[in-house]
């Protein structure tokens, strides 16, 4: 059985200190640039130092998150950034983005690299086509069962990182784009608004679906306490518990539960349990009610906490009355209240408070108990019945500032060793559990006693004296003649050197070899306007001919089941059959291991009837493409943002890589002027897919088909409206509320280098595709030859347009 690491998040100094001195493993944490918490109190480089070197002495590894997309113009300032890292002795960094990887295994080689879950790792070919890239280690999806993530274990043996506690996202991490669409705010670079917290209303048709809560894409928070003995045995390597956001009280709450619990388990499995303070302590610090996630398969509608996306806290009691006249709000108890705790009401985010004072008939009190009558001063009417809620326990906060507050409480066991002769200098050798040893030498020479002598009691006790240090004597052992005098103070002086000597090494061991400074070189190709090819993804055979009748180039054709590929092959090849119009095949973003068969056939199924290739929109399946041999193109889902992404899939393969929908003209160019590349120009954008089946969870007790979330939108609370679809494994789709469009930029597309422009015609009506298509193939041909057409603009071709971030690129 492996004993898992605890890893802890650490927003700053203070939540360090609070997770090492509850019984953090291992933390993690953000420096400076390039934190996928942009908003967390990320560390500079000379905080950062002391906090290494602080989590070092006391034997606890330190990872920063680099998890975020990359810039071109940014590489040489997060080389540098990993350089410093490396120096300082960080113990692995944690990444998102293929070509900092790559650069990182390039030239930082000693420096392990975790694969973060903002890769959306999901099946075992994902994993292995991260272990080619000497990745130790792989933060997998949310979205795993205990089953598929102990199968990924066995199959590929590479360290298994897995979130047990925190809030989750929606959607699969690593493949969000709405926050970006909405207001450019990207949640690939650290600086996600949170729309899954949001108001929504659903609507079929155009009529509102009454629907329970408001909230519609928020889910609960994560709590693996109950299964974690599950979790233990599927052999994953690291517990990771989310929060870097989070306070420092919180960070000790939690990491001191969960340490209590592993230990537990791992002392005596038949006597696991959580105890009912536990229970109520993690609930107290934070809830948006709890789920165990996807660890014992999809919970369905138990995922969701649609009415309360902020902390829940603990039901305390309920309104009985609000006083206008003196403004009072009289609370029946369920629960003990004490003034200094925080509360909040059913219904409402923001009329919560701190109780300041508090009155029980008339008289005031510090602390009231269940079935009491209390009154408080409150500004604002509560009605009647309303429930209320402790979302803060100020005793308990005081417990938890208590745990990491008072100097060192994580101690480091040690062996003392003294050597005490006749004629030599007094000696010390202290031995820590890591086979670390640090000697001093005395300058006093032990003389014979003149009057009492030392005793071997007396030395073992002054020794032993190792006061506010990180370490405690487990075995003091003292080799001596008898009739000695040692002076307090040369043992003193001697222990002193010796524990300063071992606290040097237990940092400084760690430090790795110096660099010289990084420096990006940019491509200095000049790339000629040569003509970009259209391609045209479309769903069906109808939407096919009039992409063609449009003028596509090329043809991407969706099959939404995989294992439906063969009886749509035939209609396929006689819809293409009047053209020379090659066709490849879309693949899903997400293809877990016990759907990688049909995709297997989707393979083969191409290269025996001649289509050109397959769209790979995940690390695994692209995998499983080019080790069949069949061209390749590397789809917008794997985060192409830099030069050197792009060379990792096309190096390994890949036809050209399709860039990340929220690039700027600029970033566009970097890639595109010496490396094949594809923008996508025209359609409605996804911008969340989900494991979690939206409209079947709503709609409980109705039949879960593809065809129930036709005609479903989410409208927001500024009226744009997102269309869902359900696909045939009941995973949601998010699609953009304003269709993207870009005709008005293929001159500028043209002169970026770009080799193709793509028309996402998949959720266009039939008649609609082949107008698009003309109006791009139109623009394109304009651009290398005098047509004498007037230049058609977005609103000629659509209601809703954006033109995405081509202009201004995201956060």
């Amino acid at each position: 059985m492996i004993k898992p690491e605890l890893l802890a998040p650490a927003g700053n100094m203070e939540s360090l200190i609070a997770a090492v001195q509850n019984g953090a493993d291992a933390v993690y944490l953000g420096v400076e640039d390039f934190s996928a918490r942009a908003y967390a109190g990320n560390f500079t480089l000379e905080d950062f130092k002391e906090a290494l070197d602080y989590a070092h002495l006391r034997g606890v590894k330190v990872y920063v998150t680099l998890n975020t997309l990359i810039k071109d113009s940014e590489l040489e300032k997060a080389v540098n950034l990993m350089y410093t890292l490396d120096e300082l002795g960080t113990d692995a960094i944690i990444v998102q983005d293929m070509g900092l990887l790559s650069l990182a295994r390039k030239l930082v080689p000693e420096l392990p690299v975790h694969a973060s879950t903002q890769m959306t790792l999901h099946n075992s070919e994902a994993v292995r086509f991260l272990q080619d890239m000497n990745v130790e280690r792989v933060v997998l999806a949310r979205e795993m069962a205990i089953d598929e993530i102990k199968a990924i274990r066995q199959e590929t043996g590479v360290e298994i990182e897995a979130f047990i506690h925190g809030a989750m996202c929606i959607c699969y991490s690593g493949q969000c784009l709405m926050s970006s669409m909405i207001g450019g705010r990207s949640g690939n670079r650290g600086h996600c608004a949170q729309p899954c917290r949001k108001k929504y209303r659903l609507l079929k048709s155009g009529n509102e679906v009454k629907a329970p809560g408001k909230f519609l894409l928020s889910p609960k928070d994560l709590n693996t306490s109950k299964i974690l003995p599950e979790l233990i045995e599927a052999g994953i390597d690291s517990f990771k518990i989310e929060g870097r956001m989070k306070r420092p009280e919180y960070v000790a709450g939690v990491v001191r539960i969960y340490r209590r619990l592993i230990d537990r388990y791992i002392e005596n499995p038949d006597r696991y349990s959580v105890s009912r303070d536990e229970a109520t302590e993690l609930t107290q610090l934070f809830n948006r009610e709890f789920t165990s996630g996807y660890f014992k398969g999809n919970p369905g509608d138990k995922l969701m906490s649609r009415e309360r996306p902020y902390n829940r806290g603990i039901l305390l009691g309920k309104v009985e009355a609000y006083d206008r006249k003196y403004r009072r709000l009289d609370l029946k108890l369920l629960d003990k209240l004490e003034v200094g705790d925080g509360i909040g009401f059913e219904g409402s985010r923001d009329a919560g408070a701190i109780v300041q004072r508090m009155y029980r008939k008339g008289k005031a009190v510090t602390l009231a108990g269940k079935n009491e009558l209390i009154s408080i001063p409150f500004e604002e009417e509560i009605g009647r019945g309303t429930a209320v809620y402790r979302t803060q326990d100020s005793s308990l906060m005081k417990d938890l500032q208590t745990s990491y507050k008072h100097g060192n409480l994580r101690k480091i066991s040690v062996s003392i060793k003294a050597k005490a002769k006749i004629g030599e200098y007094f000696e010390i050798l202290i031995l820590d559990e890591d086979g670390n040893e640090a000697r001093a030498v005395s300058d006093y020479m032990v003389e014979p006693a003149q009057k009492r002598a030392s005793g071997k009691e007396d030395i073992k006790k002054q020794l032993a004296k190792l006061g506010n240090t990180v370490f405690e004597p487990k075995i003091i052992e003292i080799q001596m003649e008898e009739n000695i005098f040692l002076p307090i103070k040369s043992m003193n002086d001697a222990r002193s050197q010796a524990v300063s000597t071992l606290e040097k090494m237990r940092v400084e061991k760690w430090r790795r070899n110096k660099h010289s400074p990084y420096l990006h070189q940019k491509s200095t190709a000049i790339s000629e306007s040569c003509k970009p090819l259209i391609a045209v993804s479309v769903d069906d055979t109808g939407k096919l001919q009039n992409a063609i009748s449009g003028g596509a180039d090329i043809i991407y054709y969706d099959v939404e089941n995989c294992s439906g590929i063969e009886e749509q092959i035939t209609g396929i090849q006689e819809a293409a059959d009047i053209s020379t119009v090659p066709i490849y095949l879309h693949s899903p973003v997400i293809v877990k291991d016990n759907e990688m068969d049909e995709f297997e056939r989707l393979i083969l199924t191409a290269k025996e009837t001649g289509f050109e290739g397959v769209i790979a929109a995940n690390h695994g399946t692209l995998r499983r493409c080019l080790e069949s041999g069949i061209r390749t193109i590397a789809d917008s889902t794997l985060n192409v943002f830099n030069r050197e992404t792009a060379a990792v899939f096309l190096d390994k393969g890949s036809e050209l890589a399709v860039l990340s929908p929220e690039m700027n003209a600029d970033q566009i160019r970097e890639i595109s002027q010496d490396m094949k590349s594809e923008c996508i120009v025209h359609g409605s954008l996804q911008v969340m897919e989900s494991e979690h089946g939206l409209i079947s969870g709503l709609q409980s007790g109705r039949k879960k088909e593809t065809t129930f979330a036709e005609g479903h939108e989410l409208v927001d609370e500024k009226g744009f409206a997102f269309l869902l679809k359900t696909d045939s494994r009941n995973r949601t789709h998010v699609f953009n509320s304003k269709e993207l469009c870009m005709l008005e930029d293929v001159e500028q597309l043209v002169k970026t280098g770009t080799s193709r422009l793509r028309i996402d015609a998949r959720e266009m009506k039939h008649s609609y595709v082949e107008k698009v298509t003309r109006s791009y193939r139109e623009a394109v041909d304009q651009c290398f030859e005098a047509t004498g057409k007037k230049r058609l603009h977005c609103k000629n071709i659509s209601k809703e347009y954006t033109r995405g971030h081509f202009h201004r690129g995201v956060l």
